[in-house]
């Protein structure tokens, strides 16, 4: 934020999210409901990339706030070392890595448990699910921009960084509890879930990595394994989770997919500690300053 020659204050950063989201959303929606014939309920390939769009028209949003109104280059709400991913490799590789291992968890713990079953993989799906791996790309990313990125530093250079954790997750658990099915653990685990991608992208100082872990999150959850990803069901997957009937919610997160779970609030809260102790030791080691990238 350092570079910005107009920046932007904590209220008016939380508007200006919503703003982008709703506008870059709005188109997508009603092509959407008119190719589903009004009424939604799963999530089609065509949908999926409808809404891809969407994604990237809010992202198109919000780079025009921060280049016209704020007058800094669009890198700089959380990629320091530009646009090109191969610039920041390891970061990228280390969130997919993280993603996947969590999802492997909870699918195998229902699967073990007798909780859900996996279906054998449908190869001839293969190329559909590698292609809306793109999509998810575009999403994640687009919201790690909005509320790791552009909020934080909106917050974080008048409030502080603590308030900025705080306001990001609230303003990212605001924006996916509209979803159905939303349980309390659903809500904790999108509270906590934010609190890790925020220390986590401070500790890296930048957003790539807090990115892949997103894009890789929804996209194996969904396309891959099969599930529901807050209420939402896909058409389009590698293999299908099914809870079996009568299966604890603590075990499958019910209605809302297995980020609704107990088993991710296990795992998501462990890895928001180790987030936290990654930021602060390289701030109290002077490779970070604790504050976020500019």
């Amino acid at each position: 934020m350092l570079l910005a020659a107009n920046r932007t204050g904590p209220l008016l950063g939380v508007l200006v999210v919503f703003v982008c989201f709703l506008l870059g959303q709005l188109p997508p929606s009603v092509i959407g409901l008119a190719i589903a014939g009004g009424g939604a309920t799963r999530m089609t390939f065509v949908l999926q990339a409808v809404f891809t769009v969407g994604f990237a028209c809010t992202l198109g949003l919000l780079a025009l706030w921060v280049r016209y109104r704020e007058g800094r280059r669009f890198a700089t709400v959380g990629f320091p070392g530009g646009l090109r991913p191969g610039a920041a490799g390891s970061q990228v590789a280390r969130g997919a890595a993280v993603a996947a291992a969590m999802i492997a968890l909870l699918v195998l713990v229902n699967v073990a448990s007798g909780a859900a079953t996996l279906s054998a993989p449908a190869w001839g799906s293969l190329v559909p699910v590698l292609i809306l791996l793109a999509g998810f790309a575009v999403q994640g990313s687009t919201e790690e921009v909005l509320t790791r990125g552009f909020l934080v530093q909106a917050v974080a250079w008048r409030w502080g960084v603590w308030a900025a954790i705080v306001v990001q997750a609230m303003v990212f658990a605001f924006l996916h509890g509209a979803n159905g099915d939303v349980s309390l653990f659903a809500v904790a685990n999108l509270l906590i879930v934010a609190v890790m991608l925020g220390f986590w992208a401070l500790a890296e100082r930048g957003l790539w990595g807090v990115c892949a872990f997103h894009a890789v999150w929804n996209w194996g959850l969904a396309n891959v394994a099969g599930g529901t990803v807050s209420n939402i069901e896909v058409t389009t997957s590698l293999t299908r989770f099914s809870p079996a009937e009568g299966a604890n919610d603590l075990l499958t997160g019910g209605g809302f997919g297995l980020e609704g779970s107990a088993v991710a609030t296990a795992l998501l809260g462990i890895g928001a500690v180790v987030a936290l102790v990654a930021w602060r030791r390289r701030a109290s080691s002077g490779t970070a300053d604790g504050r976020p990238a500019a």
